[in-house]
């Protein structure tokens, strides 16, 4: 079996008293413009490590991870995309950020973010599905595997069971 690259990208999705943290583009081909904090897994990060370093880096909030609340996959620059957006749950202190990078860090309602300039359609539809909570998180479960490795499964609760049954 041959590896496959793809360029792996990851945002953080956070949501609070009907509120969702966005960052503003500093520089790049998104100066700007809106979205989720995000960026690019490293080289032997997982995604789930890369998100939180993220969000981290773009906003100065710590957090926890809750699931996945989205995947984007597409076909560009001839290789794959990969795409993954997670929830989030972050700490209330608040240390210092990049802000080379970002230009401007906000909490916004859902009638604030009709009016932001996003990075891409998708952003905005993540950001809409989250304040208007019409799309659920498929909760992470770690670890499922019995090796004690750094393993992720997404599923929802009844595949869960299952899983857990056979295991025993």
């Amino acid at each position: 079996m041959t590896s496959l690259l793809c360029d792996l990208g990851v945002a953080a999705r956070v949501i609070k008293d009907g509120h969702i943290l966005l960052v503003q583009e500093a520089k790049g081909p998104f100066e700007g413009k809106w979205g989720l904090p995000k960026g690019h897994v490293q080289s032997g990060e997982t995604p789930e490590k890369a998100v939180l370093r993220e969000l981290m880096e773009e906003t100065g909030y710590s957090g926890q991870l809750l699931g996945l609340a989205g995947l984007r996959t597409t076909h560009r620059r001839e290789q794959n995309a990969i795409f993954l957006a997670f929830d989030v749950a972050i700490d209330q202190e608040q240390f210092g950020y990049d802000d080379s990078e970002i230009r401007e860090i906000r909490w916004c309602s859902i009638s604030d973010v009709t009016s932001l300039d996003f990075i891409s359609e998708t952003m905005y539809q993540l950001v809409l599905h989250g304040l208007l909570k019409k799309q659920s998180t498929i909760p992470f479960r770690i670890p499922l595997s019995r090796h004690g490795e750094d393993y992720h499964v997404y599923s929802s609760d009844h595949v869960l069971q299952l899983a857990k049954e056979v295991m025993m």
